[in-house]
């Protein structure tokens, strides 16, 4: 049974049922009892995910790179504001900061899937769901207004590469023209990446397309003199032992992976 309305939210399912699924190694990178329970409850063929191996670690990896990123940023700021923008099925703020109560945190994604998200998933005591595009500036204005003296991050995980340079320009100057104590981190395709879509493992298996690459993170400082690259980072560099040997062996030249995939950081000031 499909329940998505449109293509690159059904997407949402992939990271979920990889999430699942590592939660019940032994030797899990990441535990999200939430995303089994999930699974279990929505009827879907995830089969057609089993063979994507590669997804399926660097699914792992990434969820926890980008919890790791929230961890570390609550640790070091005074008044953080969390962001998980296209948030999906992810329970991130359950795994990192649930109620924490001088830690904000935002889950973003389309009114559909917020209901659908509701459905299965309650908002911890610090967290408040926000039914709107990533595209819109309501959410922005709003956690300006909110949050004067916050320290914002803001988390796009699977979800910038799937739209046109465009579109995301004008994302990252309205980011640009509401704050000026923020970082974003996302992770998203190389031009190579795109390119060869049609062999990835798991995406082979959607209707979605990959709408956008980058090799150099420093391109997008040029996008608007207000944004910054922290790092832009292999991911293979990770968990080695989990690794693919074709990962492992691309890990030493990050210009060549970055030409795939990577995560990439932004300071907006």
């Amino acid at each position: 049974m499909n329940q998505f309305k449109d293509k690159v939210s059904e997407t949402l399912l992939i990271p979920l049922y990889m999430r699942a699924k590592e939660s019940r190694r032994a030797d899990a990178i990441i535990r999200d009892l939430i995303a089994q329970r999930i699974v279990e409850s929505i009827e879907y063929d995830y089969s057609k995910f089993d063979t994507a191996k590669m997804s399926e670690i660097g699914c792992a990896i990434r969820c926890r790179f980008f919890d790791d990123m929230v961890t570390e940023f609550v640790r070091n700021h005074k008044n953080p504001v969390i962001v998980n923008l296209g948030c999906g099925l992810d329970a991130r703020c359950q795994r990192t900061v649930e109620g924490i109560s001088d830690v904000a945190f935002y889950s973003l994604d389309l009114p559909d899937t917020i209901d659908m998200r509701r459905s299965f998933i309650s908002e911890a005591s610090n967290e408040s769901y926000i039914s709107e595009s990533m595209f819109d500036t309501v959410w922005m204005d709003r956690i300006k207004s909110e949050h004067p003296f916050g320290d914002i991050l803001l988390i796009a995980e699977g979800v910038i590469m799937y739209f046109d340079e465009a579109t995301l320009r004008q994302f990252f100057n309205d980011l640009c023209d509401r704050f000026s104590n923020a970082e974003i981190w996302f992770d998203t395709m190389g031009t190579l990446g795109v390119k060869n879509q049609n062999r990835h493992d798991a995406i082979k298996n959607m209707e979605a397309t990959f709408k956008w690459g980058i090799n150099d993170g420093k391109i997008l400082e040029s996008w608007n003199q207000h944004l910054s690259l922290i790092g832009q980072i292999s991911p293979g560099r990770f968990f080695r032992s989990r690794q693919t040997i074709l990962m492992r062996a691309l890990s030493l030249f990050p210009g060549i992976f970055f030409r795939l995939y990577s995560y990439l950081g932004y300071r907006i000031s």
